[in-house]
């Protein structure tokens, strides 16, 4: 039985973009992480205020995990970890295609 260490390590799909955006430099990563989470409240139309409230209050300020010390990714990824398994899979095709825009200098396209 293989052992899962970090939540997203069982969703290999989800794991393979994590760690491609660990990967980047760090103002890459900050892109990165705001357009998670236009692609959350724009393109999937979540109403998450609730939710990043309760992030922002339980906020990691010992920054153990690699996200935990940029805000906007922790908040990002821990909305992520709370979708249903149909929705965190959208998010991840959605988080790929940008990735990939912005990583190889396309123009990225505005989210409908």
């Amino acid at each position: 039985m293989e052992k899962y260490v970090r939540w997203y390590d069982k969703d290999s799909n989800l794991k393979a973009v994590f760690e491609f955006i660990q990967g980047l430099d760090l103002p890459v990563q900050n892109e990165v992480a705001k357009d998670i989470l236009q692609i959350l409240i724009k393109d999937l139309n979540l109403d998450l205020d609730k939710k990043i409230n309760e992030i922002s209050k339980n906020y990691n300020y010992e920054c153990k995990r690699w996200y935990d010390n940029n805000v906007d990714l922790f908040s990002s990824f821990e909305l992520i970890k709370s979708l249903p398994d149909e929705l965190r899979n959208e998010v991840v095709k959605k988080i790929i295609e940008s990735a990939l825009l912005m990583y190889f200098g396309g123009e990225k396209k505005e989210h409908e």
